[in-house]
């Protein structure tokens, strides 16, 4: 296998919001080649005058039921060898067994943290209540141990969990006091499982400026840049480049600072 160019790692390594502790390893089919065209499934239809709800429902419910038809089907696309004392990463297409398509009804009400984190100094749990909307980003899920991380690339989007799983569990450093928000969508959504505390909302995913500045001069008859091939082969699998997909949420709860406001108490008690 090829080493990962070290200008490539940031889009990588990066941890999923919801990668799982659970050290939970499969029987793995490996390949010295990587998958060919074969590989590639083409994206849902999206006419462009449907909703940004409707897209949703249909992007995520379409490759929810194609993810969760890989579970249990991996092939090694790449290795980095931590060292004595690093983490030694494994890339796979496909998606672990434990993976499988879930409904919001029987999921409930859902959480995503955002740990504190900011926006061009706006924090992102205010830009999530005001905008009614989640997003995708550079990340894809991880099951991360002491020694080892398994990279799933094809399994990105927006990371959930439920508000009754503890955030010490997560990977993301998370206190009690950090900034969440709970919320339910429409239920046709498409979800995956992934493992405890684990969930996904399959969405495009969000890729660097300027490794898609790089891939469209590919594309256009320039020449491969070096290390390139294994992140442009993840871009054409996923169909080229793809527009970024919200997601749109209603609000139930939120935590800012440690305070929570109740913004939706009758979707406390029944949230679907």
């Amino acid at each position: 296998m090829k080493y990962l160019n070290s200008r490539l790692l940031p889009l990588l390594l990066a941890f999923s919001p919801a990668a799982s502790a659970a050290p939970a390893y499969e029987t793995l089919e490996t390949s010295a080649a990587l998958p060919g065209p074969s590989a590639l499934v083409p994206p849902a239809p999206a006419p462009e005058n449907r909703s940004a709800a409707d897209r949703a429902v249909a992007y995520t419910a379409y490759h929810a039921k194609r993810l969760a038809d890989m579970a249990g089907k991996l092939t090694q696309i790449n290795f980095v060898d931590g060292g004595m004392n690093g983490q030694d990463q494994f890339y796979f297409w496909g998606a672990p067994a434990p993976v499988r398509q879930v409904t919001p009804a029987r999921t409930g009400v859902m959480r995503h943290w955002t740990s504190n984190a900011q926006a061009n100094g706006v924090p992102v749990v205010d830009l999530i209540v005001k905008s009614g909307l989640l997003r995708a980003g550079p990340r894809v899920y991880i099951v991360p141990v002491s020694h080892r991380a398994d990279y799933y690339q094809d399994l990105h989007g927006v990371f959930f969990t439920t508000p009754d799983f503890p955030a010490g569990q997560l990977w993301m450093g998370l206190q009690q006091d950090s900034d969440y928000v709970d919320f339910t969508v429409d239920p046709g959504m498409g979800a995956l499982y992934l493992a405890p505390g684990n969930y996904l909302f399959p969405c495009p995913m969000k890729i660097q400026q300027w490794i898609a500045d790089e891939y469209r001069k590919w594309k256009a008859g320039g020449p491969l840049p070096s290390g390139m091939e294994l992140a442009f082969k993840g871009i054409d699998r996923e169909g080229g480049l793809q527009d970024a997909l919200d997601i749109p949420i209603t609000v139930v709860r939120y935590q800012k600072n440690g305070r929570v406001t109740v913004l939706r108490p009758d979707l406390l008690a029944k949230p679907y």
